[in-house]
C-alpha cells in the first residue's frame, strides 16, 4: 500500500487531456494507494467552490471515487488557495493546512506546496502574503464569478508574462535559506515534499545535524505527468501515462 503525492497539474477546460490523465491515475490507484496527497495547483486556476466548469465536475466525481476507498488530502498552491470546503466535500478530499509534517514509514515528512521557500523572489513572497490574507480571500469571493473569472486571467496573464524572463526564473527556485527557514519553524523531518518549481528532482540538505532529503514534484502538461509513491522500500518517481513510461526513479 503505497501513499502517493501529485502538485502542479493545472487542471482546465482548455486541457481536457490532463483531466482524463487525472482520472485514469486515480482509477488505476484506487485498489492499492494507501493515501494521496494533492499538494496545489490542482487546477490553473480556482476562482471559488461556484465553478461552474465541466473540469471542476469531472475531477470532483474521480476524487469522490477515489476517496471511497482511500483518503485523499489536499494543500492548497498559488493558483488554487480559494478552493474551500464546499468543493472539497464535493470531492471528497479533506484540506490541509500548508505546511504540515506527516509521519510515514518510520519518516517524518514535510509536505507543501513549495512557493514560500522560494525566498530570492521577494516581489512574489509580498504578493503572497497580502494575497493569502483572511479578509482579501473573503473579498474576492464576495465578487460575483465572472468577474472573479476576468481577474483571475488577467492574473494568469501577467504571471506568464513575468516567467518568460530569465531573471525571474533564476529566482523562482527554492532556496537554501529557504529550506533551512523551514526545517527552524517545522522540525524535526527527515524529507520534504513540495512542487511549484516545475523543476522534478531530489535534492540533499543538512538541516543541523539531520540530513533531509527534498523531492520536488513534477508538473503535468501536454497530456504527461508523473508522481512520487513512499512506501516501506521508500520514496519512487514515476512518470505517467505509467503504460508508456516506466518508473523513473527510486529513492531511499
Amino acid at each position: 500500500m503505497q501513499t502517493l503525492f501529485i502538485a502542479d497539474l493545472h487542471l482546465s477546460d482548455h486541457e481536457p487531456e490532463l483531466t482524463r490523465l487525472l482520472c485514469r491515475f486515480l482509477h488505476e490507484h484506487a485498489e492499492t494507494a494507501a493515501e494521496l496527497y494533492i499538494l496545489g495547483d490542482l487546477f490553473e486556476a480556482w476562482t471559488g467552490d461556484d465553478d461552474p466548469s465541466r473540469t471542476a465536475a469531472q475531477v470532483a466525481e474521480a476524487l469522490a471515487a477515489f476517496a471511497r476507498r482511500a483518503p485523499v488530502y489536499f494543500m492548497a498552491g498559488n493558483r488554487d488557495f480559494l478552493l474551500g470546503n464546499a468543493y472539497a466535500a464535493r470531492a471528497g478530499i479533506q484540506i490541509l493546512p500548508e505546511p504540515c509534517v506527516i509521519e510515514r514509514h518510520g519518516r517524518r515528512i514535510l509536505l507543501t506546496h513549495g512557493d514560500e521557500m522560494c525566498t530570492d523572489d521577494t516581489d512574489y513572497q509580498k504578493y503572497r502574503t497580502v494575497i493569502r490574507r483572511p479578509w482579501v480571500c473573503r473579498l474576492l469571493l464576495s465578487l460575483p464569478f465572472a468577474l472573479r473569472r476576468r481577474i483571475a486571467e488577467k492574473m494568469r496573464n501577467a504571471s506568464r508574462q513575468r516567467q518568460k524572463s530569465a531573471d525571474v526564473y533564476a529566482i523562482a527556485d527554492v532556496t537554501e535559506a529557504g529550506v533551512q527557514a523551514a526545517f527552524v519553524n517545522h522540525a524535526p523531518f527527515d524529507a520534504i515534499v513540495h512542487g511549484h518549481t516545475h523543476r522534478p528532482n531530489t535534492h540533499q540538505h543538512q538541516c543541523g545535524h539531520r540530513a533531509v532529503t527534498r523531492y520536488v514534484l513534477p508538473d503535468w502538461k501536454h497530456g504527461e505527468g508523473g508522481y512520487l509513491s513512499l512506501d516501506a522500500d521508500g520514496f519512487c518517481f514515476h512518470a505517467l501515462p505509467e503504460s508508456a513510461n516506466p518508473t523513473s526513479e527510486t529513492e531511499s
